[in-house]
């Protein structure tokens, strides 16, 4: 009977390390091309299949995900976040993995935490949900092997892996729907650490431009993605901007923070004002008036980032960089601009 060739006659006959055979069978980018395609021609030479169950124990996969989430207040209370964990978990327990939820506070990212559960193999791979552009130490991925994947946000020129939704088509539409309603002053509230939110800023106010209003016509406030910040920028926008018509917000918390605003000053909406959010988070369903906003798919986008992060583990993808689609949500706090 002919012995079955095993990865440790593939190494042997290359003259390298068993790890290395390893790297190569799991199409590791560290290893060099050279090297790779010897152990390939070996492998293809004897016919050679991997034993999943050892190639398992050799990598010392810990079948964990580390979830990442930022460091604000009640933050495992924000619908937002709960929605795209909920679906990092959905997809993870579907798989047979684990998650290993973290908050990327001060101690964490001075200790460098975020590399050390990688190198470490208490996780196979990271997801971080709600990176800014100011979270520069998530650029050390850049250089590194590990599986790891942004979701809802990106950086720009950056090979760092993303699932987002399209922030840019967002812009589109919620523009297309309050200049078809006529509106012609209309006030952007936001902030600029994001580059998702820069994507609808800058998207939503070419198409404007395009449709002949000008810059003035769009005044700019930015705010935290606060109910609090929402009352405080709506605020600014009345006693700023008596011109304005609408209000459109980077996300529904700061909506129904205007919206509040708007209640408190006596100004009706839509007859007076309308107002529209990003998201479509579940209590825009339930604001007075119902909030008109643009849907993002929050729980698939969780549920995508961790199937693509899984795939990275097992090898049928290398990179991902996703915008998902999106679409209108209207309802009753948009209208036709008053006379």
């Amino acid at each position: 009977m002919t012995r079955r060739t095993t990865i440790k006659d593939i190494a042997e006959e290359c003259g390298v390390s068993l790890s290395t055979v390893s790297l190569v069978l799991n199409d590791n980018p560290r290893i060099s091309k050279a090297t790779r395609e010897k152990v390939l021609a070996t492998v293809a030479r004897h016919g050679y299949e991997p034993n999943v169950h050892a190639r398992g124990l050799a990598s010392k996969s810990s079948r964990t995900v580390s979830v990442v989430v930022p460091q604000l207040q009640h933050v495992f209370a924000d619908v937002y976040f709960g929605e795209i964990v909920s679906g990092i978990y959905d997809y993870a327990t579907e798989s047979r993995y684990k998650i290993l939820l973290d908050v990327a506070n001060l101690r964490y990212v001075q200790t460098r935490e975020y590399m050390n559960i990688l190198k470490s193999k208490r996780a196979d791979g990271m997801l971080v949900v709600g990176a800014t552009l100011e979270d520069n130490y998530l650029r050390a991925f850049e250089d590194e092997p590990y599986p790891f994947m942004l979701i809802n946000s990106y950086f720009p020129d950056s090979p760092v892996n993303f699932v987002a939704a399209d922030y840019v088509d967002s812009a589109r539409q919620a523009a297309d729907h309050l200049l078809q309603l006529g509106h012609r002053k209309m006030a952007l509230v936001g902030g600029t650490n994001l580059s998702s939110c820069n994507d609808f800023l800058q998207a939503f106010t070419e198409r404007c431009l395009t449709a002949g209003m000008s810059a003035e016509d769009l005044p700019y406030e930015e705010a935290q993605f606060t109910e609090e910040h929402g009352v405080a920028a709506a605020e600014r926008v009345l006693d700023l901007h008596p011109e304005v018509t609408a209000i459109i917000c980077a996300n529904d918390r700061l909506a129904v923070g205007a919206l509040r605003a708007l209640h408190q000053r006596g100004v009706s909406v839509p007859d007076d004002m309308s107002v529209m959010g990003l998201d479509d988070l579940p209590q825009a369903n339930f604001t007075t008036p119902g909030l008109t906003t643009v849907h993002h798919q929050l729980f698939h986008m969780g549920r995508r980032a961790c199937q693509q992060l899984i795939d990275m583990f097992r090898g049928r993808t290398r990179s991902c960089q996703e915008f998902l689609p999106t679409r209108l949500i209207e309802r009753e706090s948009t209208g036709l601009p008053r006379s």
